[in-house]
């Protein structure tokens, strides 16, 4: 019997391995590739690097003009997160507690809206007569709202899991209603905030394409646009750009690493909970 109850056990494991060595494997590919000089890239692409060449990774800091770069992805990746955050988990606690008349439809609307299309037109012609294009400000709003409605379905089902006892009795302390959202649903939803901070890092780190289409300035665009640079139309240095990848992801490593634990936690509780 114990054996029985084992084999299915080591089943999954040896499936969730082979699942790991394939999503690993990319990564190591680029790494590799980042630590090879270009001769010896073409020469064998392949293979594995003879020699650690880090002059790829200061060539790509250098020709990506990466310092501002990253300063400029610091800055719209921690001011949307916060902003993200914040506007979900106001909009979450009256929906979920049925402060407001429908909100049944309006839930039913916003989760409309994870199925339509980007209006990126409407939205250029928006941030255009809004003079938010081109813009810290208006990129950072922008980012702000995209996906929103997948963070405040996430904090629903969250705050629905808190007992309406509690809101009662910050009700009968005179705890105010903004007060009481700051001071103690937030950080009674930190596996949840946590886990839609991930994501909202993870979103706005990665995008290439926006970007390009509301931030004309070169001075004012991200980490990821500065890869667009090796990418030449007879040639491409493969070395350089595989490093310049590697600049870009680490920091979005280390920040899942540190989180990886709340992250865990906050599905683990709603998977549970729910």
């Amino acid at each position: 019997m114990r054996l029985t109850a084992k084999l299915p056990y080591t089943f999954v494991h040896v499936i969730l391995v082979l699942f790991s060595l394939c999503m690993l494997l990319p990564i190591l590919m680029i790494v590799n590739i980042a630590l090879k000089t270009n001769t010896e890239f073409l020469n064998s692409p392949l293979s594995i690097a003879s020699s650690l060449n880090f002059d790829n990774f200061a060539e790509a800091w250098k020709q990506g003009d990466m310092v501002t770069n990253f300063k400029n992805s610091l800055l719209y990746t921690g001011f949307s997160t916060v902003l993200t955050c914040l506007v979900a988990a106001l909009a979450a606690y009256p929906i979920s507690r049925k402060h407001i008349r429908g909100t049944g439809f309006l839930l039913g609307l916003i989760g409309i809206t994870l199925f339509l299309p980007d209006g990126i037109v409407p939205m250029l012609f928006f941030m255009k007569y809004t003079a938010l294009l081109n813009t810290y400000t208006g990129y950072i709003l922008l980012s702000s709202g995209i996906n929103m409605a997948l963070m405040v379905f996430i904090l629903v089902g969250f705050v629905k899991n808190i007992p309406a006892e509690l809101d009662e009795a910050a009700a009968l302390d005179g705890c105010g209603y903004f007060r009481y959202i700051l001071t103690i649903i937030m950080p009674l939803l930190k596996p949840a905030l946590t886990t839609v901070a991930m994501l909202k890092i993870i979103n706005v780190w990665n995008d290439f394409i926006n970007p390009y289409l509301y931030l004309t300035d070169k001075e004012k665009r991200p980490l990821t646009s500065g890869l667009y640079l090796f990418v030449g139309e007879f040639s491409t240095d493969w070395t350089v750009l595989a490093a310049g990848i590697v600049i870009v992801v680490t920091p979005l490593v280390l920040v899942y690493l540190f989180l990886q634990k709340y992250i865990i936690s906050g599905v683990s509780s709603g998977a549970l909970k729910g």
